[in-house]
């Protein structure tokens, strides 16, 4: 493909929820190209379609969470609900006509990189049928599936000979009541079911290998008066999300700078209000199992104001160890007690490291993106590119997420970076490009050297880090410097490939500095 100025540039993008939504409309905004989106579920929506467990609510304020281009007057609270969040991204959809570009319930099996072509050549297929397949290739590709899509389910539960149910393919059908119901985990998503589940359940047992740290929401409902601001004065509701946004970036100074005054005041605050809401329950005895003696924010805080009270009820049982092994419906926590459960419920996250799932990307040299991450540190250039994988630009994968602040934000960053590489690649006439490895190196080498002396370096275990401790899930920094690092693409940062095109034969010159 050549960019001229009679060329069309065409654009694959894998995922329908934030990520895709936004790169097809900043795509067809900006440079007038219409994606082709392709989305495993049968609607829009990523996470906010797939996930529909009891009390499943965003732990980031409604009017952050939405797309900087779309804001949405109409947050019925200040922490909005799975079912709120998810119509609000269709109505965005429709809006964009991003339903028109979709192919629903297909699943791209292979994406290559054809370096004779110097095009993405993807494979698909219908997820009910396999028989119907289908093919394309495309000058840009977006993969938007994001991080929180592969469940985790341990190979010891399978010897679990009663009902098994993990949080991310949540069957509604399921009947609680009265039943004796076992819940594995105790982070953010254990923080939203376990006060729904305890009232529907007879029993439930929580079974926790670390506490979490919990603060209280402040959550509140719109009244109509602000909702009438939010809807007929749009400065005002900017002006209030850019409040969100400075009050979440605050938060960063505590993670940051954890041995500082406000790092030792934000755990002396959270120890505190753990301690009072079970001491108002009169669970003083569940304060050592479940207040933490790492540092807030080593592992993500959970966001509850009923999390707590739940796990103080009387029909409530916390096991403050894990599941050693399993014999019919026994389970055996690792001080081995024996206790019978007839449902087993797995809140135990997601294959972060493998969120390409069957989804095979292969780059030049038939590279394979996920072999490559999974063997070493997953390695990008800012976040959105990858050396050795030309016009390819992934959102929210390594070294992306926040402990503190909007995903959303992230994502839309990202969009706007990579809308800026292609325009620089038309602007040039370069028919690909990639970071140059000497440039991706260095941003990974500083990306881990800024984690010194930040609290995900203070000693605890999460999912943010890789097997050998290397931190890659998140994001370094506030997303003010996330911002300011990808506001402009650097060209002798990057490799370009340009085409001189004849009539009979086209000559392929590569790499060349942009």
């Amino acid at each position: 493909m050549f960019f001229g100025s009679n060329n069309n540039l065409t654009a694959a993008i894998i995922g329908a929820g934030f990520s895709g939504i936004c790169a097809a409309i900043e795509l067809e905004k900006k440079l007038g190209t219409k994606a082709q989106l392709f989305e495993l579920s049968e609607d829009v929506g990523g996470t906010w379609h797939d996930n529909i467990y009891p009390g499943l609510e965003c732990d980031i304020p409604s009017h952050l969470y939405s797309l900087p281009s779309e804001l949405n007057a109409n947050w019925t609270k200040y922490y909005s609900g799975r079912a709120e969040i998810w119509q609000y991204m269709r109505e965005v959809a429709k809006k964009h006509h991003i339903y028109e570009q979709t192919k629903f319930e297909t699943e791209v099996v292979r994406s290559e990189w054809m370096d004779d072509k110097h095009q993405w050549h993807l494979e698909w297929r219908n997820v009910k049928d396999h028989q119907q397949v289908g093919s394309g290739d495309y000058d840009i590709l977006f993969a938007g599936v994001g991080p929180l899509r592969i469940p985790v389910i341990p190979p010891e539960f399978s010897n679990f000979s009663g009902t098994v149910v993990h949080t991310a393919r949540w069957d509604p059908n399921i009947d609680y009541t009265d039943k004796r119901v076992a819940v594995v985990g105790n982070g953010a998503t254990a923080a939203q079911l376990v006060p729904e589940l305890r009232k529907m359940a007879g029993h439930l047992y929580c079974y926790q290998r670390t506490p979490c740290w919990v603060v209280a929401r402040d959550q509140f409902a719109y009244s109509k008066f602000f909702l009438f601001l939010f809807q007929w004065i749009p400065l005002f509701m900017r002006l209030y999300r850019f409040f969100i946004y400075l009050q979440c970036e605050m938060e960063f100074l505590s993670f940051g700078k954890p041995h500082s005054a406000m790092g030792r005041k934000a755990h002396q605050f959270l120890k505190g209000q753990m301690e009072s809401r079970l001491s108002r329950v009169d669970r003083t005895d569940l304060i050592p199992v479940l207040v933490p003696e790492y540092l807030p924010g080593c592992k993500r805080i959970a966001k509850s104001e009923y999390y707590l009270e739940a796990l103080a009820e009387s029909n409530v049982t916390v096991i403050p160890s894990g599941v050693s092994s399993i014999s019919g419906r026994t389970l055996t926590d690792k001080d081995g007690n024996e206790t019978e459960v007839d449902i087993l419920v797995l809140a135990t996250g997601y294959d972060v490291l493998g969120f390409t799932g069957n989804l095979g990307i292969y780059g030049r040299n038939k590279v394979l993106l996920d072999e490559k991450w999974r063997k070493n540190f997953p390695k990008t250039y800012k976040t959105v590119t990858v050396h050795g994988f030309p016009n390819f630009f992934i959102l929210l994968g390594p070294s992306t997420i926040l402990g503190h602040n909007s995903v959303v934000s992230m994502m839309a960053i990202q969009v706007d970076y990579a809308i800026k590489c292609i325009r620089l690649m038309k602007k040039k006439a370069w028919v690909a490009i990639e970071p140059k490895e000497s440039a991706q190196e260095k941003f990974s080498a500083d990306l881990q050297e800024k984690f010194k002396g930040t609290v995900w370096t203070t000693g605890c275990r999460s999912w943010y880090m890789n097997e050998v401790g290397q931190i890659w899930g998140l994001w370094c920094g506030t997303v003010t410097a996330f911002w300011w690092l990808l506001l402009s693409p650097v060209p002798n940062d990057f490799n370009g490939y340009k085409s001189i095109a004849s009539m009979e034969t086209q000559e392929w010159k590569y790499p060349r500095s942009l």
